[in-house]
């Protein structure tokens, strides 16, 4: 078996998906740059809502270490 053909249709293939996740990343919304998604996971989380038992006594906390 000939490995040039082997390799040419391996870097089509990468080719390809190349293409296509460049081209998603293109028609994405602009509200959304590269940049300002590396540094989502520094964000600030925002507070979970727990909600209140209906017995009116509050939910137990537990910490996990």
């Amino acid at each position: 078996m000939s490995v040039i053909p082997l390799t040419l249709g391996l870097s089509l293939v990468l080719v390809g998906i190349f293409l296509g996740f460049f081209l998603r990343e293109q028609t994405r919304s602009r509200l959304s740059s590269p940049e300002r998604d590396a540094l989502l996971p520094l964000a600030e989380e925002t507070p979970r809502v727990v909600p209140a038992r209906r017995n009116g006594a509050a939910p137990k906390v537990t910490s996990i270490k």
